[in-house]
């Protein structure tokens, strides 16, 4: 290997094998964005930030290039990037839609080598270069410290034990991802706020046990409680000593699996208690450093079975001018995924679906039970959907 190439780990390797397509992060700023000053600052953010202007080469090597892609013409909406994959293995991708008094930046980077928290990161400094407000930097290194590498010196490889099969939501007929969205004003977002603090439980936790029972609903003719498994990414920047800086160009969030039982007639509070206890145990025995530590291409294991993902990235700081925010990363297959953020003081949801395993109009149901579930607990409704 030359100093501008070093292989895949065997964990980046497999999101690569599996399919995922990029994370993807979309800002909708107010105004007009000038394409030659975003230019600039991309030009920028790549020189810090080499891993953008990398490509993974079908040979599964990350090759480092002299320029990233170029800025080029984003799409009217935020479900037509979220299906938009990126293109001859670069890592990266940066679009600009310019509408009449509004602008979509959207930045799309590998999944094998990054992670919502990093993109939001690396789109949020951007904006920074182009409105002038970012302090002078320092270039990351062009290939990071990989994360197996930090893992192996705090944990073992492991694989958790093996649960129930779990529920499968069904019934897509058509081809691409669905995107539905869901946003909570400031003052339902702040009451769920206050149920969860009440009840000792998390955001997270509270919304996880409402999904759960959204899922079950769509059960009715079935008698007794059913096994959710719940995909939950663990970020572990934090968890490790010395912990990952937040720019650090990794994947950082690591799946750790929770099956809960949910019966027709439970409590989501109760619901989310019972997963609260289970992730904490899971995140507790390093479930999902261990499993990272335990792929191995020569010996690739079927993932374990899962329901749905729920992608939550807690409360994001927007850069000024700033109005909407989505997120997602897409994976072919039956398992579909919540992308949750806190935007200024608003929960905001969009669910990703593959229209070959659901349906739209099924997982429009699992979202309303959701508006409905969180509407209950705190007598506020949602303000927007779609």
């Amino acid at each position: 290997m030359t100093p501008t190439e070093r292989p895949l780990t065997d964990g980046e390797a497999l999101f690569v094998l599996a399919g995922f397509g990029p994370v993807v992060v979309s800002t909708t700023c107010t105004g007009h964005v000038d394409p030659g000053l975003l230019d600039r600052a991309w030009h920028r953010l790549t020189r810090d930030y080499p891993l953008l202007r990398c490509v993974i080469r079908p040979d599964l090597v990350l090759e480092l290039c002299d320029e990233a892609p170029p800025v080029t013409a984003g799409a009217a909406s935020f479900e037509a990037e979220a299906n938009t994959l990126l293109e001859g293995g670069a890592v990266s991708r940066l679009t600009l839609h310019q509408a009449e008094d509004a602008a979509v930046v959207t930045l799309a980077v590998a999944h094998a080598v990054s992670d919502a928290r990093l993109v939001r990161t690396l789109l949020h400094t951007l904006l920074r270069h182009y409105s002038g407000h970012s302090a002078p930097s320092t270039p990351r290194p062009a290939f990071e410290r990989t994360l197996e590498d930090r893992l192996r010196d705090v944990c073992q490889p492991g694989v958790p034990a093996e649960a129930s099969m779990p529920v499968v939501l069904s019934g897509g007929t058509s081809n691409g991802f669905g995107v539905h969205h869901l946003t909570l004003g400031q003052d339902t977002t702040a009451s769920v706020v206050a149920v969860a603090r009440e009840n000792g439980l998390t955001v997270n936790d509270l919304l996880c046990g409402v999904v759960s029972c959204a899922v079950r609903s769509r059960f009715p003719a079935v008698d007794g409680p059913l096994s959710i498994a719940l995909c939950i990414p663990v970020d572990i920047r934090q968890r490790l000593v010395p912990p990952i800086e937040p720019d650090a160009q990794l994947c950082c969030a690591l799946p750790a699996v929770v099956t809960v039982q949910a019966d027709s007639c439970d409590d989501v509070v109760e619901v989310a208690k019972r997963f609260s206890v289970d992730l904490r145990a899971a995140v507790d025995r390093a479930e999902p450093q261990r499993t990272r530590l335990a792929v191995r291409l020569d010996q690739i294991a079927p993932p374990p079975p899962m329901t749905i993902m729920v992608s939550n990235v807690g409360v994001v700081e927007s850069p000024a001018g700033v109005t909407e925010s989505h997120f997602a990363a897409t994976l072919r297959g039956p398992v579909p995924g919540l992308f949750v953020a806190t935007v200024d003081g608003s929960l905001t949801m969009d669910l990703v679906f593959d229209r070959a395993c659901q349906s739209p109009a099924v997982m429009g149901e699992v979202l309303a039970s959701v508006e409905s579930s969180l509407g209950a607990l705190t007598g506020h409704c949602a303000v927007g959907t779609g």
